[in-house]
């Protein structure tokens, strides 16, 4: 039995519901977008504006699943801006995510993709699959995609527990939400080159 919490909004994805309803909610909200390119504007020119960067973060296949893992270092140019940030996020019973990039909105973007599985979840009586999982979020990473533009790149790696497989499986994404499966390890951020 599916209830309908939110008028006017029959669609069971929170980060939708957000976009279509209040957008400057969302990390690439309109208001957003127009108040980091005022941030930047003043700065052409005055060299490129320093945002803590998340660095590396890596995830390896094993016969029962994934691990994923992080350095916990944030870089600001070519300094240390924080000793101690998380990079690696549990997102359900089956999955979690690593971050790489500008460091603010990856955390926030891993916060929002909780909040997103969890109200899917309430909404619908079941889980996401694994599949869809990665699919939703290759469509938030595409949503950053005029953040990029201002230089605040969000680049996950998500990792999942796939029920139906029965084996752990390894997620990268593109800069515009392109989506590609890894088959046994994958490294991103400046330690994974």
């Amino acid at each position: 039995m599916k209830l309908q919490f939110l008028p006017n909004h029959d669609e069971p994805s929170f980060f939708d519901f957000l976009t279509e309803h209040h957008p400057t909610l969302t990390p690439t909200g309109r208001s957003g977008f127009l108040q980091a390119q005022a941030a930047v504007e003043p700065m052409r020119g005055a060299g490129s504006m320093s945002v803590p960067h998340a660095t590396t973060v890596l995830a390896i296949k094993y016969q029962q699943g994934v691990v994923i893992a992080g350095d916990r270092r944030a870089t600001e140019g070519f300094q240390i801006a924080e000793r101690r940030i998380e990079k690696v996020f549990k997102i359900d019973e089956y999955s979690a995510m690593a971050i790489a990039g500008a460091a603010g909105p990856c955390i926030e973007m891993a916060k929002l993709f909780q909040v997103e599985l969890e109200h899917y979840e309430k909404l619908e009586g079941v889980q996401l699959s694994c599949e869809g999982k990665a699919n939703k979020l290759g469509q938030m990473v595409k949503a950053n995609l005029p953040m990029v533009f201002q230089g605040l790149v969000v680049m996950p790696l998500y990792v999942g527990y796939d029920l139906k497989r029965a084996e752990g499986r390894i997620f990268k994404y593109g800069l515009a939400g392109g989506r590609y499966e890894e088959s046994d390890y994958h490294a991103i951020g400046s330690g994974g080159k």
